[in-house]
């Protein structure tokens, strides 16, 4: 027999069991905000090897710039990786106000287009910067003048520099800049509804900050990827690939060649000696026939022997090694 569950009944039931009700709401609360939105007519296309790579490249990219815009400006600055998202180019487009500050790079050999975007904020304090100011950010909507424009775009062909080097170590690849521009509507690279992984890094620069966006549309990156299949496991993190590259690395170490030198005692001459210094001559230095010479190993003296011939060869025998005092 089913039951009808009245205002009356509902009012038992909530009274006779409130202690299991709140703790059924406090844990469906707690699911609630582990959920994460799912868009099924737009399903993510980027994988998880081309997302981590992209953060093992991206993080050594922040690592550097940091360093060399507290060299170039001449004040402490910050890089920071925030993100990786992936979203529609129609998304990331409709989220810039003009005027902006968006560099258009090529990845060659792909011959594929991708977009840096600097925020204002943080593009008028390298600016004022640059020309001698303290960095500060005049909040100021206005159009970017022709030497502002000229400072910026070389600046971003040197973050395109530190770039090349921080893809380095997963593919070759020649990031060249294709132009600068300052709207929105004219750095339509991809179709709007095109797949882009957008890479966020929040700069601090003393009391200034700002974001840079540096949007890869989804078919750059998997034919970069294509060409650089074997280098995805250089990523990886797992204590097991730890483990077996641990084998590779000092198999290869043991096979690396090294240069050892037998070095005698060093004298001393002036230039005009040398340049007076003829075939046949003779040059006197403070070592005795029967004494140790250095053995060395990069420059480094590693052990000490004796100058001999072996098979009709000239030959040093090792007689001590050389030990380093750890303090």
């Amino acid at each position: 027999m089913a039951r009808v569950l009245t205002s009356k009944n509902l009012g038992k039931i909530s009274s006779a069991r409130p202690m299991k009700s709140a703790v059924k709401s406090e844990n469906r609360v707690e699911s609630y905000e582990k959920i994460r939105l799912y868009n099924f007519r737009i399903p993510n296309r980027f994988t998880k090897d081309q997302l981590r790579a992209l953060r093992g490249i991206y993080e050594n990219f922040s690592t550097s710039l940091s360093s060399h815009l507290s060299g170039l400006l001449r004040k402490f600055c910050q890089v920071d990786l925030m993100s990786i998202e992936e979203h529609t180019f129609s998304e990331f487009n409709n989220t810039i106000l003009d005027p902006v500050l968006l560099a258009i790079i090529e990845l060659s050999p792909n011959q594929g287009l991708s977009l840096m975007e600097v925020s204002p904020s943080l593009t008028c304090g390298i600016i004022d910067r640059l020309m001698g100011g303290a960095g500060q950010f005049s909040n100021q909507n206005r159009n970017y003048t022709e030497i502002e424009v000229a400072l910026m775009e070389k600046l971003s062909r040197q973050l395109i520099d530190i770039m090349r080097e921080s893809w380095a170590i997963f593919c070759e690849t020649t990031p060249k800049l294709e132009r600068i521009e300052t709207r929105s509507q004219f750095a339509q690279i991809v179709p709007s509804g095109e797949t882009i992984a957008i890479v966020t890094f929040y700069v601090k620069m003393g009391e200034v900050g700002g974001t840079i966006n540096y949007c890869i549309p989804h078919v750059l990156i998997e034919s970069l990827f294509k060409n650089a299949k074997t280098k995805l496991d250089f990523f990886e993190t797992t204590p097991l690939n730890l483990e077996n590259k641990s084998g590779q690395i000092l198999n290869k170490l043991e096979r690396t060649p090294l240069s050892l030198v037998g070095s005698f005692s060093e004298t001393t001459i002036t230039t005009q000696e040398v340049m007076s210094l003829q075939v046949g001559d003779v040059i006197l230095i403070d070592h005795k026939v029967n004494e140790e010479v250095d053995i060395k190993i990069k420059g480094v003296t590693k052990f000490k022997g004796y100058i001999g011939t072996k098979n009709n060869k000239r030959s040093i025998k090792v007689s001590t090694k050389v030990e380093f005092d750890n303090e």
